[in-house]
């Protein structure tokens, strides 16, 4: 038994998103009917069809089918020469199945997509932010970034200044943004910010644009709080020097006349003057209850540890340490200390009015953990100072606390009511549907240490 196949052509030509084909054909050299599936084999079968699937032929008969590619116009399909083949198996004889081989290569097409990551970066003296560069062409691409029309109030620095992305991949590009003057007093000022993206072959670049929030190193109130103190002291020491009388007299002592004894004074003390009647006072009543002293006041919460429940206890932390918007809420096997400020040490302010907490990082004073919008990622924001005091957050930036047993917690968020999640990773954590049992990537435990 036997069987003769033939590509025409063999080499063909399709750009992304178009359809190219060739055809295929199939002699019975054998003495049985004999049918012939057919199919696609190689990197290309996945967007490869062939019709008909199954030919049957009589002995000596030839048929021919029709093999279509269908590009998709994404990454998935690599620009260049592919080669590709067809598995032709005999249903009665499939010991002398075949594979019939040919090549076609796939036209080029660039598309990139570009984020500033976040918008919005907040610092006194510097701040940090990322440019998220998405290839979504099938070839590799080389962008090039810099900060222009910025002026002198900012300059932004990329690091480094150019890529290179293969297809499907995507690279961040950290800017370092520093003003130009540092804001001693004066409250917060806003300096928005471009970078520029260009790809190499495009005619024109991408401007992505910022904000970059700049507090004062002394507040306004801390000014004015200076200056009251001054005028007080001051006062306080004119006072001081003022208030210190020089008496001065002229009068001396007569001396007694010679002879002469002083009168004898009575020694014993006279009795102490009885109270009158309206400032005797007045006796307790047995019947009502004295104030009791509390000695002292409430303190503030303090710093406590959030450690899953997965891979030996994962140490929820505000990656690296940073303080500014957006920075990644992750995990690390690892207990850093004071490596990065604190940044494993948490203040949990707990609300018992709606039985919610808000989560602050001691590397961050200020800052929360809340959702990013329209995610589900764990990120470190700024709070309202009287909202983080009140409790009246923003849902995304509240938390509740749920016992789940033998010690351990679930943290769950107010705005998708989904758990936190340790993805046992040092890149950044989750919120997932909250699981009906255990589950140890879902439950914490809160403790006062490492």
């Amino acid at each position: 038994m036997s069987m003769w196949t033939s590509l025409e052509p063999a080499a063909i030509t399709v750009d992304p998103g178009s359809v190219a084909s060739v055809g295929l054909r199939v002699r019975n050299t054998g003495d049985t009917v004999e049918e012939y599936r057919l199919r696609p084999a190689g990197d290309a079968a996945g967007w490869t069809r062939v019709e008909p699937e199954v030919l049957r032929l009589y002995p000596g008969a030839e048929g021919t089918a029709q093999v279509a590619f269908a590009p998709p116009r994404t990454s998935d399909a690599v620009a260049g020469p592919t080669p590709f083949g067809i598995r032709v198996e005999p249903a009665e004889h499939p010991e002398i199945r075949d594979v019939v081989e040919g090549q076609i290569t796939v036209g080029p097409f660039a598309e990139l997509r570009c984020e500033l990551v976040p918008l919005s970066v907040r610092g006194r003296w510097r701040a940090k932010a990322a440019v998220a560069v998405d290839n979504l062409g099938n070839q590799p691409l080389t962008v090039s970034l810099s900060g222009r029309e910025n002026g002198d109030a900012l300059t932004v620095e990329p690091e480094p200044t150019s890529v290179q992305v293969a297809p499907g991949r995507a690279a961040f590009v950290q800017l370092a943004i520093r003003p130009g003057t540092v804001s001693w007093i004066g409250g917060t000022g806003k300096h928005p910010f471009t970078v520029s993206v260009q790809r190499a072959g495009a005619p024109e670049p991408i401007d992505l644009r910022g904000t970059y929030i700049q507090p004062s190193v002394l507040p306004r109130w801390a000014m004015a709080v200076c200056s009251l103190l001054v005028v007080a002291a001051l006062a306080f020491v004119a006072l001081w020097f003022n208030a210190q009388p020089k008496v001065s007299t002229s009068a001396r002592e007569k001396p007694a006349p010679a002879g002469s004894k002083l009168p004898q004074e009575d020694k014993k003390p006279a009795p102490p003057p009885a109270p009158k009647p309206s400032e005797q006072p007045p006796e307790p009543d047995p019947e009502k209850k004295q104030p009791e002293d509390t000695g002292g006041k409430d303190e503030d919460p303090a710093a406590q540890t959030i450690r899953s429940n997965a891979g030996g206890g994962w140490y929820l932390q505000a990656n690296r340490g940073a303080q500014v918007d957006g920075t990644q809420i992750g995990q690390n096997p690892e207990w850093t200390g004071d490596q990065f400020g604190r940044n494993q040490w948490w203040i949990i302010h707990r609300y018992p009015e709606d039985n919610t907490v808000a989560l602050e990082p001691s590397s961050a004073p200020g800052s929360v953990a809340e959702l990013k919008a329209d995610t589900n990622e764990v990120q470190l924001w700024t709070a309202d100072p009287e909202q983080l005091k009140s409790g009246k957050l923003p849902p995304q930036q509240k938390w509740r606390l749920v016992d789940a047993g033998d010690g351990r917690t679930r943290i769950v968020n107010m705005r998708n009511d989904e758990c936190l999640t340790d993805l046992q990773n040092d890149k950044g954590a989750l919120s997932w549907g909250c699981s009906d049992g255990p589950n140890e990537q879902q439950d914490w435990k809160i403790s006062e240490g490492p």
